[in-house]
């Protein structure tokens, strides 16, 4: 695979549009050929039909990467919008990461901090040893007049792939052309808006350096630490911060931790998402494991701050009564409360309820039902959950979904995918998030 990032408009365009076109193509051909076929027939073409255009985005992602792979993290996690054959296709390109050379990444350097990096530190290692999907990270040591009071001289510094910034509605228009061929087009084109105010965000260091010094001024959760943030070598592009010591989370399962500290752990990262949402009103968006880091003291610290999603008092409000509405069982409460979120669904019966609703809320509310809710036990949780927003979104007749709950579900659901792999039991506290008792 080639390492050069296609910077360009035009070389991204085409990307992107000979993908649309491909699937554009492969599309007509089904629905020409759909009225000849029978039912099983059809079924078993559209199926052929969604594993190709799967892996044409697919094949259009890696050469894009960039903010192309963020987009398939966010899209690709998400349960229930997209047929599972793309959302399947779309995680694969989480691992896709381009690498830069030494030569790139000094130029990159002086051009933004207008100093070589053998300047700006007393060491820095040319060969990154952390990849995301918009940057690389790279170790660094500090000339002492820099250090921190307290701090190790150490430092982590994340530069952004070139172009990245430029990107994203090339980026973006791939997925959106692939959208209006999917159901639920306009729920999927909603999210992929809010998937860009966010990605906008994300590309711009200087807000993801403010986001993590108010975390580390905000959060008084005990057990949670977050990095300093040195302002003087950060800049849009360029983010330094404390190089903190700790293992992620499969290496940290290899060390064999017991099913104490399992539970430990899983219980601050649940407490930690808690204290974000009710107390600060203001996630860490972006639960992937890498973001974490296990320290033999109990405590985690959290990194990337470049996704952040601010909730609103009424959000908070609103999902509290959806969920006390499920743990009731009170099918009126439940439609009143989607309806307060601009969530209107066209069937309020009490069949529909019966059919659709009943079941995902039973399975949304099992872990508020039990003192500790044992991941190892219930070891089909999540598929269940799976299985159950695809059944929703099947059912539902709905193009709207409340901004803040995409990046709020985003969230949620990929701490239960950690819970589930460390096989912990966790304390889901009934009386922090659902209202009226």
């Amino acid at each position: 695979m080639s390492r050069v990032l296609p910077e360009g408009k035009l070389a991204r365009t085409h990307i992107t549009s000979v993908a649309a076109a491909k699937v554009g193509l492969s599309s007509l051909k089904y629905k020409m050929k759909r009225p000849f076929l029978s039912q099983q027939a059809s079924h078993i073409e559209k199926q052929q039909l969604d594993d190709k255009n799967a892996k044409i985005i697919f094949t259009a992602l890696t050469q894009l990467r960039g903010t192309a792979l963020k987009l398939a993290q966010v899209i690709g996690m998400d349960q229930g919008l997209l047929p599972e054959v793309y959302r399947k296709e779309l995680e694969k390109s989480f691992h896709q990461v381009p690498a830069l050379n030494r030569v790139l990444v000094r130029k990159l350097i002086i051009n933004e901090l207008k100093e070589t990096p053998q300047n700006l530190f007393k060491g820095f290692e040319s060969n990154a040893f952390a990849a995301a999907s918009l940057g690389q990270v790279h170790k660094a040591t500090l000339h002492k007049g820099d250090q921190f009071k307290g701090l190790s001289k150490q430092v982590a510094v994340k530069v952004q792939y070139p172009g990245i910034n430029t990107a994203i509605k090339s980026d973006l228009s791939l997925i959106r052309g692939i959208a209006r061929g999917l159901p639920k087009t306009a729920a999927i084109l909603q999210a992929l808006d809010e998937v860009e105010n966010r990605l906008s965000e994300e590309v711009d260091y200087q807000i993801e350096a403010k986001n993590t010094l108010w975390f580390k001024q905000k959060v008084t959760l005990k057990g949670i630490r977050i990095p300093h943030v040195y302002k003087q070598f950060s800049n849009q592009r360029i983010l330094t911060t404390e190089l903190i010591d700790g293992l992620h989370l499969n290496d940290w399962l290899a060390t064999n931790p017991t099913q104490n500290q399992r539970d430990q752990k899983a219980q601050l990262l649940y407490d930690f998402f808690i204290h974000a949402s009710l107390d600060l009103k203001c996630l860490h968006a972006d639960p992937n494991p890498g973001n974490y880091l296990f320290h033999d003291d109990g405590s985690i610290s959290v990194i990337d701050f470049g996704c952040v999603r601010k909730l609103s008092e009424k959000f908070n409000d609103d999902f509290s009564r959806i969920l006390r509405a499920f743990y009731d069982d009170d099918a009126s409460a439940v439609f009143k409360a989607y309806a307060d979120l601009n969530m209107v669904y066209e069937d309020t019966s009490l069949a529909f309820y019966s059919k659709a609703l009943q079941p995902f809320g039973e399975w949304i509310t099992r872990p508020y039902r039990e003192t500790l809710f044992n991941f190892k036990q219930q070891t089909n949780y999540l598929k269940e959950g799976q299985e159950l927003m695809k059944e929703l979104h099947h059912h539902f007749k709905v193009d709207f979904v409340a901004k803040e709950f995409i990046f709020h579900n985003r969230t949620y659901f990929g701490l239960l995918q950690i819970f589930e792999k460390m096989g912990a039991s966790v304390r889901f506290d009934y009386h922090k998030y659902l209202k009226g008792e």
